[in-house]
């Protein structure tokens, strides 16, 4: 497996990877996260993905075939719906892998490569958003990868999506 620096050529990938996520969260019965509707096809959420790859933020990872496994983007701007850091940050922005590779340490690896672009930049704080509801599965998973929780959040246009602010500082990880 190998990261490499991604664009709009990766955001297909990145949309069906969406739809793949979208259809085993409704098959468990989470039609809030991500809706109910696939994200290929649909133009603003292609338009948004596209946005961000031109950031130079995306991060493919791939096998060693260069078929993507997972993706992400990473910046140094909080989500408007957070807080700002008071001081310089890395925020993952995005994180998303293939639901036939969950499990096979996708994620873990594009968290450690944000983390060591980070220390690259001189950056100690490290921070990223999720959604909390479901029991806060997917706040464990961020856990899992070394983040505290900071803040609970609620989004959307009526504050239905509750969300978790969570940050992991570099000066603290054990060498």
């Amino acid at each position: 497996m190998r990261i490499r620096v991604g664009g709009r050529d990766d955001v297909p990938a990145l949309l069906a990877f969406g739809d793949e996520a979208v259809e085993w969260m409704n098959a468990r019965g989470n039609t809030q996260q991500w809706g109910t509707e696939p994200w290929t096809g649909k133009d603003k959420r292609r338009e948004a993905f596209l946005q961000r790859a031109d950031t130079g933020g995306m991060r493919v990872l791939e096998d060693e075939d260069g078929t993507p496994l997972g993706i992400m983007v990473i910046t140094e701007q909080c989500q408007p719906y957070v807080p700002e850091a008071e001081e310089r940050e890395l925020y993952v922005n995005f994180l998303i892998s293939s639901r036939k590779h969950a499990g096979h340490g996708v994620g873990r690896a594009l968290i450690e490569r944000a983390k060591q672009e980070a220390a690259e930049r001189g950056i100690d704080l490290l921070r990223v958003d999720c959604w909390a509801g479901e029991d806060g599965n997917l706040v464990r998973v961020y856990e899992g990868y070394g983040f505290k929780r900071v803040l609970e959040f609620r989004a959307g246009e009526t504050g239905e999506w509750p969300g978790m602010l969570l940050a992991m500082r570099l000066s603290e990880l054990e060498p």
